[in-house]
């Protein structure tokens, strides 16, 4: 257009379009130091499926994504919001057919009716339809899909449930970013998570809590350090092999993952010691929980070669409140040497129990 001919109606709309432009570039980057801010895939995808709820307005959202880097199969995560499923359904797309190589080779965004076209009756359409998906977007990293970001239906209703070409460019380029952030996640937790056990590693561990610690002194929440270790554990090895020491040690695992919270955090410390952190439980509410793992595994049935074991953990706890240490400032390394001195005195004092130590304010 001859700048001579243009109006001032032109003009702003020429000024509006480079304002949305701005705004959203403004988002990307708020988004992407969002996502830049934790080292935990779960934290990541709901952080991803949430700013695209905001930024979409739709009602609900999803990500198809790879349980191990090395996967031939992506799976609905489960942090998945708004979706109406089906417990008997396998929510899941192969790799090497259907929608990821159609999305793989597009490396684009595509809508229910564009997928219609190319996947016909496949499984994996059959499976966005169930969920009244709207859109399917590629998050690709190094020319990979390591996940699909599904949109539901939008909250304003929209006839055709249309998106613009910007509102398209807006959520790949937030997939992208996510993309690279989670897969980085990815490869992090597979670094520093026991083969064994598959619990978190010692390193990891502090790394997370000690951010964890930042947030509940900031928020004025209280959070609990406790340690656990398996009485007698060398009379394992020694009597029936380490095949069997190594059975208990991921028993013991399992039962530890079985009895938290989504955000709590649990890791093996080294030999057969585990470390828990416990958020915003006062020590009433810690007690409750290391107790009730105390006693699931003092009461749980291992059998190992025909033979029953009898496992037992001693514990030890210690509570972070905030607010009582004003101006003071607790390193994660005394709590956790706290609870593990409160867990020395269980062994001390006869094995199988739980002991507190309170914190010096």
């Amino acid at each position: 257009m001859d700048n001579t001919s243009m109006t001032i109606e032109d003009y702003k709309a020429i000024i509006s379009q480079q304002e949305r432009h701005i705004y959203n570039l403004n988002q990307l980057l708020e988004i992407s130091k969002s996502f830049a801010s934790t080292l935990e895939a779960k934290a990541l995808s709901e952080s991803l499926l949430y700013t695209c709820l905001g930024q979409m307005h739709v009602l609900a959202a999803g990500i198809f994504s790879l349980k191990q880097i090395d996967s031939p199969e992506y799976k609905l995560d489960e942090s998945a919001i708004g979706f109406d499923l089906q417990p008997q359904i396998n929510y899941s797309f192969k790799e090497t057919e259907g929608i990821i190589p159609y999305l793989n080779e597009t490396g684009q965004c595509a809508t229910i009716a564009e997928l219609e076209e190319v996947l016909k009756d496949t499984y994996d359409l059959t499976i966005l339809k169930s969920i009244k998906a709207t859109l399917a977007v590629p998050m690709i990293y190094h020319k990979h899909i390591v996940g699909i970001l599904v949109l539901g239906q939008r909250i304003f209703g929209e006839e055709e449930e249309s998106f613009t070409p910007e509102e398209k460019k807006q959520v790949f380029d937030i997939a992208t970013l996510a993309a690279l952030s989670i897969n980085t996640a990815m490869l992090i937790e597979q670094s520093s998570t026991d083969m064994l056990t598959h619990l978190k590693l010692r390193h990891f561990f502090f790394n997370v809590v000690k951010n964890r610690m930042l947030m509940a002194t900031e928020t004025n929440t209280p959070l609990a350090i406790v340690m656990f270790d398996i009485d007698h554990f060398k009379r394992f090895n020694d009597i029936h092999g380490h095949a069997c020491g190594d059975l208990v040690l991921q028993h013991i695992a399992q039962t530890l993952k079985s009895k938290i919270r989504s955000n709590d955090i649990v890791a093996r410390y080294g030999g057969e010691e585990f470390v828990l952190m416990l958020y915003n439980v006062t020590e009433v509410e810690a007690d409750k929980v290391t107790e009730r793992i105390r006693s699931a595994v003092e009461h749980d049935h291992i059998v190992f070669n025909n033979n029953h074991l009898q496992v037992t953990l001693s514990a030890g706890y210690t509570v972070f409140y905030p607010e009582k240490m004003q101006d003071k400032k607790v390193r994660l390394e005394y709590l956790v040497n706290l609870a593990d001195e409160a867990m020395y005195n269980s062994k001390h004092h006869g094995r199988n129990r739980v002991t507190y130590l309170p914190l010096d304010c």
